[in-house]
C-alpha cells in the first residue's frame, strides 16, 4: 500500500499498474477491464500531472488521458487553412522548427498519441511524454484509429511543395487552439477578441501572458502548456458559454467569503458542469448564474456533490 500511495502522490499510478500487471495473468485480465472502461475513468483523470507521461507498453495508449486527448482534438480543434500537411514525428516540441510555423497549412504530426496539430504541441501530455523509437503494434493500431477520425474533419492533405511559407500569426493560432482544447469549441474567439498582445518569456521565448484590449485575459503555464484564467478571461467565457458550461454553482451563503478570495468548499456546491475535470479552470457562479470568481477545480462534479468536506475549487481571483 505504501508503494501505491507513493505512486498516487507522484502521479505515476498508471505506469506502476502497467509494469506490475505482467507478473500475473489475473492482473493482465484486470488491465483489460481498465482498457474497456477508459471513457468512465476519464471523469476522474487530472487535466495534467507533475510527472511526464511514460510509455511502458501496449496498455499505455489506453490510459484515460490519451482517450481525452484524442477525443478533444477531434471535437474541438478548428483548422485555420484550406490545406493540411502531415509530418512524421520528430523531436519535441515540434514548433521549435521555425519554418513549420510559416507554412500556410494545417500542420499535423503523426505521434504515438494520434494526430497532433502543431498549435497543440506543448500541452500535456504531448510535450511531457517519453516514448521509445519503436512502440508496440497495439499502440500503432490505436494511433492509426485516431489519425483516421481526425483526418475526416480536416481540409485536403497536400504535399509540402503545394504550400506557401508566409504565415506570420502562429502565436495567435496557438493561443486560440489551446483555448478551444482546454475550455471548449469557440473559446479561442471569445477570449481573444480585440487588440491582442502576447508576452513571452525572455529566457525561453514561450508564451506567458495574453493581453486583449489592455486587459490581462490569461496566463500560459510553462509546466503543462495550459491557461490559467484571469478575472477578465472569466468574464469573457461567462458571457460566451451558456450555463452550466464551465460553471460551479454555489449557495448564497458562500458568496461573501468567495468574494474575499476564500476557496470554495464542497459542501457549498449546488451543481457543476459535467465536463469539469480535476485541475480544470472554472467559473464560480451564484444560483442565478452571477459570476463570483474564477478558480481551479480540485474535484469533478460527482465528487463535489458527494463530498461533505474538503476544497472543491481553489479560488484564483474574485470578481
Amino acid at each position: 500500500m505504501k508503494r501505491v500511495r507513493q505512486a498516487i502522490k507522484q502521479g505515476c499510478l498508471a505506469e506502476m499498474l502497467e509494469q506490475r500487471a505482467t507478473s500475473h495473468p489475473s492482473l493482465l485480465e484486470a488491465m483489460e477491464v481498465l482498457k474497456r472502461e477508459k471513457k468512465w475513468l476519464e471523469k476522474w483523470e487530472n487535466i495534467s500531472k507533475r510527472k511526464a507521461f511514460m510509455y511502458t507498453g501496449r496498455y499505455s495508449s489506453h490510459r484515460p488521458i490519451v482517450y481525452r486527448l484524442q477525443k478533444r482534438i477531434v471535437e474541438r480543434y478548428e483548422p485555420f487553412f484550406e490545406k493540411s500537411i502531415i509530418f512524421a514525428e520528430f523531436s519535441k516540441p515540434y514548433s521549435r522548427q521555425e519554418w513549420l510555423k510559416k507554412l500556410e497549412a494545417n500542420c499535423i504530426i503523426e505521434s504515438p498519441f494520434g494526430a497532433i496539430p502543431l498549435e497543440l504541441d506543448e500541452i500535456y501530455p504531448v510535450a511531457q511524454s517519453l516514448f521509445p523509437e519503436n512502440v508496440d503494434d497495439e499502440t500503432i493500431k490505436e494511433a492509426k484509429k485516431a489519425y483516421s477520425k481526425f483526418y475526416k474533419k480536416m481540409p485536403p492533405i497536400v504535399s509540402l511543395e503545394e504550400v506557401g511559407r508566409k504565415s506570420k500569426d502562429f502565436d495567435v493560432r496557438k493561443i486560440k487552439s489551446v483555448a478551444n482544447y482546454q475550455f471548449g469549441k469557440g473559446a479561442g474567439e471569445a477570449l481573444f477578441k480585440g487588440e491582442i498582445k502576447i508576452i513571452k518569456s525572455k529566457s525561453t521565448g514561450k508564451i506567458r501572458n495574453v493581453i486583449c484590449d489592455e486587459k490581462h485575459v490569461v496566463s500560459m503555464r510553462a509546466s503543462d502548456g495550459f491557461f490559467t484564467l484571469k478575472a477578465e478571461g472569466g468574464k469573457r467565457l461567462h458571457s460566451f458559454f451558456s450555463p452550466p458550461k464551465m460553471r460551479v454553482f454555489v449557495t448564497n451563503d458562500a458568496i461573501p467569503f468567495i468574494k474575499e478570495g476564500k476557496n470554495v468548499f464542497a459542501k457549498f456546491v449546488i451543481d457543476a458542469c459535467k465536463e469539469l475535470r480535476p485541475y480544470d479552470e472554472t467559473l464560480v457562479v451564484s444560483e442565478d448564474d452571477e459570476l463570483i470568481a474564477v478558480g481551479q477545480c480540485l474535484l469533478n462534479r460527482e465528487e463535489m456533490l458527494d463530498f461533505e468536506r474538503g476544497i472543491a475549487v481553489k479560488t484564483r481571483e474574485a470578481i
